[in-house]
């Protein structure tokens, strides 16, 4: 925040501000963030927020305020690429051990199970960034593969 002030970056100091503002009105409902991967999706939030207000300005035609949206998202953005994530071979990798020990177990692995196994404290995604999206799917391909649902 300090260099942005030094440069008098406008859109940046708003992007910040608006953070701050959201950090410290959640940690007045007691829900503050506390975690790499809460701060994450705060910021993944807003960059949502910002490119739905992009379509909206878009479909007003209003390059001005649409030029202002993308500026903040493009800030966000680099924020986001500055946290390691889970790559999609980590992802693989944990659910193939999870779905292993499920087998070892002599249990058939669900998906809702893997995930829970996955999530739960001290689960190997517990606090991690990741692309949830792409669990679910790696989840649900690789819980098929081992176990084919029956017709």
């Amino acid at each position: 925040m300090k260099e942005a002030l030094k440069t008098k970056d406008k859109s940046r100091l708003n992007v910040l501000r608006g953070i701050l503002t959201e950090t410290t009105s959640l940690e007045k409902e007691s829900k503050g963030i506390k975690t790499d991967k809460q701060l994450y999706k705060l910021l993944q939030k807003r960059k949502t927020a910002s490119s739905n207000a992009v379509r909206e300005f878009q479909a007003a035609n209003r390059g001005d305020l649409t030029a202002k949206e993308n500026e903040q998202i493009d800030i966000l953005q680099g924020y986001l690429d500055g946290f390691a994530t889970t790559t999609a071979d980590e992802v693989v990798g944990a659910i193939q051990t999870t779905i292993h020990e499920f087998q070892t177990e002599g249990v058939t692995p669900k998906r809702d199970k893997v995930r829970a196994k996955l999530f739960r404290p001290g689960g190997a995604f517990e606090d991690k960034i990741l692309d949830e999206a792409l669990v679910a799917k790696t989840i649900n391909r690789m819980v098929h593969e081992v176990a084919p649902s029956k017709p």
